[in-house]
């Protein structure tokens, strides 16, 4: 047996989709861009709907929660990106 550990190349975190948890109904699949990996894209009105129903949040808190706790994370490439799909 190999005494080597598993470790993650600074290449293979670039190249892993970022997921947050959670937030999985509100997946609706990925966006490439040129010269990066894909990355995760989420609904903004199901990430909402979630939020409200999830945590009893008002639409209010939900928008500011989704502004804190979401877009304002950086993650370099591997970062998600929300569809401004609200009405």
């Amino acid at each position: 047996m190999s005494n080597q550990k598993n470790q993650i190349t600074e290449e293979d975190a670039e190249s892993t989709l970022l997921l947050y948890s959670g937030l999985e109904d509100a997946f609706i699949g990925t966006v490439d861009r040129y010269g990066s990996p894909p990355i995760a894209c989420y609904s903004k009105e199901i990430t909402i709907s979630i939020l409200t129903k999830q945590f009893k949040l008002s639409v209010k808190e939900a928008n500011d929660r989704l502004e804190y706790e979401y877009l304002q994370n950086d993650f370099g490439h591997a970062t998600p990106c929300f569809l401004e799909d609200r009405s």
